[in-house]
């Protein structure tokens, strides 16, 4: 009798710690289940979570188009200004003798027709940019990106022509005219951004980093009474003779310029795939247009377009 109480007290024993041993790691694994769980379903609704260990553990590629305003410095518009000094100036104009009694004829000019005055502050007109972009983020703050933009300035403003000038001291007859130029800009720029997560899904960045510029000359003409005289010497050393199969040259005036970046903006994701970033950015080079080589400094406002791609690491 005594022997098998012992060794019912002894089962109880080992029963009771098979128990105690069993329900807590149930208990556990439970709660080790849900909260894998929940992690799952707050990384799914948003792939940025601010857990600290979540941070350094998601990697994600932002595929974008970029839509903005471009503010161009004035310092190249004066290429398109037609001074003699420029390589494309009114004096070749004025010079070719069809040209210039064309010119007289349209002012209405009996005897001569003289430039009394170049403009000596052009400026570009606010354009419109337009760009692919492309970032990988190392984590929710740190990435690097790859853009490329396109711009086409337009510059304008009036040259003023004196016809028949009087050979003494009286009233001239001073006529206003146009000067106009048209250019295309690809800018590619290469950087860092550096991300400030706010308590909310929106985020602060700033960006820096360096770029090149491919600037295109596409028009640079006169404009008298309405009529377009091209400033580009197309027609060589013959030069234009109306009414004749006079061969035309195609003359590329293009040049390259590096320089630098920098940006501000924020972010705001709108699912977990798509969202905008509206920005600002300065940027610091050289269009190196023939006689125009230094640094100048132009600014572009744009809205990012952005679709985004995460996975886990």
């Amino acid at each position: 009798m005594r022997i098998q109480t012992i060794r019912l007290c002894f089962a109880a024993g080992i029963l009771l710690l098979f128990l105690a041993s069993v329900f807590p790691v149930a208990g556990q694994n439970k709660v080790a289940a849900e909260t894998r769980r929940d992690k799952e379903k707050r990384i799914a609704k948003d792939p940025w979570a601010d857990r600290e260990d979540e941070i350094d553990s998601i990697a994600r590629w932002d595929f974008g188009l970029n839509l903005g305003a471009y503010f161009a410095d004035k310092y190249p518009a004066n290429f398109y200004n037609g001074t003699p000094g420029n390589v494309n100036n009114v004096n070749y104009v004025m010079a070719n003798r069809y040209w210039y009694q064309e010119i007289k004829n349209l002012l209405g000019a009996s005897d001569t027709v003289l430039v009394s005055g170049y403009p000596l502050d052009m400026k570009y007109k606010v354009a419109f940019t337009g760009g692919i972009f492309i970032r990988f983020n190392f984590n929710r703050k740190n990435g690097i990106f790859l853009e490329a933009n396109y711009t086409q300035l337009k510059a304008g403003d009036i040259i003023t022509f004196e016809v028949d000038p009087p050979p003494y001291p009286t009233f001239q007859d001073i006529r206003s005219e146009s000067l106009a130029g048209k250019e295309g800009r690809v800018l590619i720029s290469l950087g860092y951004q550096r991300s400030f997560p706010l308590p909310s899904k929106v985020y602060l960045f700033l960006q820096a980093g360096g770029m090149m510029c491919y600037t295109q000359v596409r028009k640079s003409v006169l404009v008298v009474e309405g009529h377009e005289y091209n400033l580009v010497n197309v027609y060589g050393t013959q030069g234009y003779i109306p009414n004749t199969n006079a061969q035309t040259y195609n003359i590329n005036q293009n040049a390259f310029g590096f320089g630098v970046l920098a940006g501000a903006g924020a972010g705001f994701p709108l699912t977990n795939l798509f969202g905008l970033e509206p920005g600002f950015s300065a940027q610091y080079y050289p269009v190196n247009l023939q006689g125009y080589p230094g640094f100048s400094l132009s600014f572009a406002a744009t809205l990012r377009v952005l679709l985004g791609v995460g996975h886990m690491r």
